[in-house]
């Protein structure tokens, strides 16, 4: 019975994580249409999004460039004219001058700012991709699910993982919480 009780709760578990992974998938898609706010029909920029770029010459190694994008919905009510919630923001960065290449992708739910996804794409010799995706500020599922130890030669992917594989949840939201920190700083908050 004990058993039959497990596997139970074990089923249930998974059928609770797969329908959390296709609400990400849905405001993944969603985030698309969000990113097309243009108010007018002339050639004016796009509103709420927000991107900073640089490049800089290190030493040794040559040019790196940096861009990161944010993306952001504004709450009108009556305690705030404007009250930022990024739902998504990607950052893409070159090292040793194009040599090695890095992305990265955050989503964020659109309604809360509760942290939903994160992608990491690394390429050097060849391209390697992770995705982690978080329900209730826990880390439900990574893709690949073993993390494999860097080896020699290989681009650092510069997340943080148990000896097991796993990627350390805490140290991938403390990483989401940067963002929203950083986007925060720049993007201000109005109350009425």
């Amino acid at each position: 019975m004990l058993c039959i009780t497990a596997m139970a709760l074990g089923m249930t578990a998974q059928q609770n994580v797969e329908k959390r992974i296709s609400v990400i998938r849905q405001a993944y898609a969603n985030r698309m249409n969000l990113m097309q706010n243009q108010p007018y029909d002339d050639d004016s920029d796009k509103v709420d999004r927000l991107t900073i770029a640089y490049s800089r010459m290190y030493p040794g190694t040559g040019m790196a460039r940096f861009k990161d994008t944010y993306y952001w919905t504004d709450d009108e009510n009556e305690e705030y004219m404007l009250k930022p919630t990024l739902y998504f923001m990607t950052r893409q960065y070159t090292m040793n001058s194009g040599i090695y290449k890095f992305y990265k992708e955050y989503l964020f739910d659109a309604e809360t700012g509760e942290p939903m996804f994160m992608l990491v794409t690394t390429e050097f010799a060849n391209k390697r991709e992770y995705r982690f995706y978080f329900d209730n500020g826990k880390l439900i599922r990574q893709t690949p699910a073993k993390i494999e130890p860097i080896k020699d030669g290989e681009l650092e992917h510069g997340i943080e993982v148990d000896k097991n594989g796993k990627a350390v949840a805490a140290s991938l939201l403390k990483e989401m919480e940067a963002i929203k920190s950083s986007f925060h700083d720049h993007i201000p908050t109005y109350p009425w």
